[in-house]
């Protein structure tokens, strides 16, 4: 079914997706491991779009996440352990107290 764009109700192009959310890793690369992908995964969860991040998810299932770097495939996937929600995080990754 098309939608007045003439496209088939995407919200991005897949390729535009992938590059995205490597732009996304690439801006969360220096943080240390674990930050890194928390830091992904909270961008996605509160600033892409559901129809976004079920695109993204999908691509990973099909795919196990062709073209995506290896730390966003990682964060993004944490996208399925905490349901979205009023009360979820929405700063900065969280560091380990010491």
């Amino acid at each position: 079914m098309s939608n007045s764009h003439g496209n088939s109700g995407a919200v991005l192009d897949l390729g535009r997706l992938i590059a995205m959310a490597n732009q996304i890793g690439d801006f969360f690369a220096p943080y240390p491991p674990g930050q890194r992908e928390e830091g992904i995964r909270n961008h996605l969860r509160h600033y892409w779009d559901p129809r976004m991040r079920e695109a993204l998810l999908a691509h990973i299932d099909g795919t196990h996440g062709e073209g995506l770097h290896p730390h966003v495939l990682v964060g993004a996937r944490r996208l399925r352990e905490a349901p979205l929600g009023p009360a979820a995080y929405a700063g900065p990754p969280k560091t380990d107290a010491r």
